[in-house]
């Protein structure tokens, strides 16, 4: 657990002194900066939902092939019972 905090730390420090460095090599840049940290955060979190998404759909289709084969196994099941009880 000390390193994960470590790490975080260390982290936060580089991204306060980039920041701070690029507020100081221009005003302006770091207006720019912020909203292409948004985009490029927005675009992963994007990313994360059409996977779950995909994932969901995937599991569906699953379930949804698995219930037609239970019913046409039960409907199979049921023709053959109904010819058996006749010729016999």
């Amino acid at each position: 657990m000390k390193k994960a905090t470590h790490y975080a730390q260390v982290i936060d420090g580089l991204t306060r002194m980039f920041l701070a460095r690029l507020d100081v090599l221009h005003p302006g840049v770091l207006l720019l900066v912020i909203p292409l940290f948004v985009v490029v955060v927005g675009a992963a979190a994007f990313a994360v939902v059409v996977i779950a998404v995909a994932l969901t759909l995937a599991a569906a289709a699953g379930g949804v092939i698995l219930v037609a084969r239970w019913a046409i196994s039960a409907a199979a099941d049921y023709s053959h019972r109904s010819r058996a009880a006749v010729t016999t």
